[in-house]
């Protein structure tokens, strides 16, 4: 084709770069003008008018957690006369506070990810340039610019889409927040400016920190620490935490729990390493030793979380379910059952149990020992329950076959029915008492 008559799609294009050029213009003289008039108070509806329409003000909240159930227990590893029987969650998340992670995490997410991050007002205005100009040559929106303010802001849209009811719904805002288009990128800058408006610059890295996407279900430093390394956020060394910073741009392709990933990892990581020197967050000699440690089966320490009444604690697996069944009933968790489910499912409940298990242990013991669950010539079954008097507190509860709610199942010796309970609460019918009462 001749120089004459160039290909339509070029003059699209053309077209396309030259619009998102004299948006990003207008984005640029807001933000370099914002973080003044943040500081003025001087309103500027001329000077932004672009920006009047959009929201400012967006708060970090609580992002969904996980719920932990806890019986009485005295015996060793006892935690105040408690022990942890299970973990239930939506999203495998723990929220901690800034002086409870490591300072090497700190300084790993500032300098691998927004090197300006205490200088600029939420918006990097060189970086917006330079993406600008990628944007303009490309003819669209590719990417780039985005502060921890920014990846924040991002991801509390994507954390309030995941929240909503219906799957219809998630699904479409779900969409809207990560799409890559100048009007999200306008609403993402405004909101990232008034985040910093907000709260200090160490609560939105906290913040960042305990939302970012980690891979493999899991959110958040702490439950990232906990899953790769088995270690607490606060005492991850520097190639750990280079390595954990390292996911969040790609989880699902630098997320440390596929061995395939473990090379893309150490690339990202040690490009991470070298910037933290370079900004005098290590020494020289830090960094080569970090880099010196691979990123294989030796160093990456992984611990399968445990979520659900299947990963419970052996021998309150039947409890841990009827407790689930009886969220509904929880006045604690709302005034209705649509608000107690759905404070649930956002977590960061401690729910202590009355069950007893210094009595538990040996009372499930006794059953699996007295009515074994491998008898086949006649159909043995057998179920304990013990209520405190006047309170109705329940204090043990047995039975002979293996808790298992799998789709898979594990066959005749386990069961997903509770014999315990009534229908609503276990699936069953449960056993008359009789002479016990």
């Amino acid at each position: 084709m001749s120089a004459q008559n160039p290909p339509r799609r070029g003059a699209v294009t053309g077209i396309a770069g030259l619009l998102g050029f004299s948006v990003l213009a207008g984005v640029l003289v807001t933000v370099m003008v914002a973080p003044a008039i943040a500081v003025t108070g001087v309103t500027a509806s001329s000077t932004i008018g672009v920006f009047d329409s959009l929201p400012e003000y967006i708060n970090i909240g609580q992002q969904p957690e996980r719920n932990e159930i806890w019986a009485t227990y005295t015996g060793e590893g006892n935690v105040n006369g408690h022990a942890l029987i299970a973990t239930i969650y939506d999203q495998n998340r723990e929220e901690v506070g800034y002086d409870e992670i490591s300072p090497f995490v700190l300084a790993a997410t500032v300098d691998g990810e927004d090197a300006r991050f205490f200088e600029h007002g939420g918006v990097d205005v060189s970086s917006v340039i330079r993406a600008a100009l990628k944007n303009v040559r490309a003819g669209s929106v590719q990417g780039g610019a985005s502060t921890l303010s920014m990846q924040l802001v991002k991801n509390i849209g994507i954390q309030n889409a995941l929240n909503l009811p219906t799957q219809d719904e998630s699904d479409a805002a779900y969409k809207i927040a990560i799409e890559e288009s100048f009007d999200r990128k306008l609403k993402e800058m405004k909101q990232a400016i008034g985040l910093e408006k907000k709260y200090t610059k160490k609560e939105i890295l906290t913040a960042y920190l305990n939302i970012a996407n980690f891979g493999r279900a899991t959110y958040g430093i702490q439950a990232a620490a906990q899953r790769y390394f088995s270690v607490n956020a606060k005492d991850l060394t520097l190639p750990q935490a280079a390595s954990l910073i390292a996911i969040v741009q790609y989880p699902n392709q630098r997320n440390l729990g596929d061995p395939e990933n473990y090379a893309a990892n150490q690339d990202r990581r040690d490009y991470i390493l070298t910037y933290m020197a370079k900004a005098g967050s290590i020494t020289e000699e830090e960094r080569d030793a970090a880099i010196a440690v691979p990123v294989d089966a030796t160093t990456v320490l992984p611990k399968e979380p445990s979520n659900g009444c299947i990963a419970a604690n052996d021998y309150a697996k039947f409890f841990c379910d009827y407790v689930k069944k009886s969220i509904k009933d929880f006045a604690f968790l709302g005034a209705s059952v649509d608000e107690r489910e759905a404070n649930w499912k956002r977590g960061g409940y401690k729910l202590y149990t009355t069950l007893d298990l210094d009595v538990q242990i040996p009372a499930q013991t006794a059953t699996w020992t007295y009515a074994p669950n491998t008898v086949t010539d006649f159909e043995l079954g057998s179920a304990t329950s013990t209520v405190q008097p006047g309170t109705g507190r329940v204090l043990v509860m047995t039975q002979n076959k293996l808790f298992d709610d799998t789709e898979e199942g594990i066959g005749s010796v386990g069961t997903a029915v509770n014999f315990n309970t009534s229908y609503y609460y276990g699936g069953s019918s449960g056993f008359q008492p009789g002479s016990t009462y």
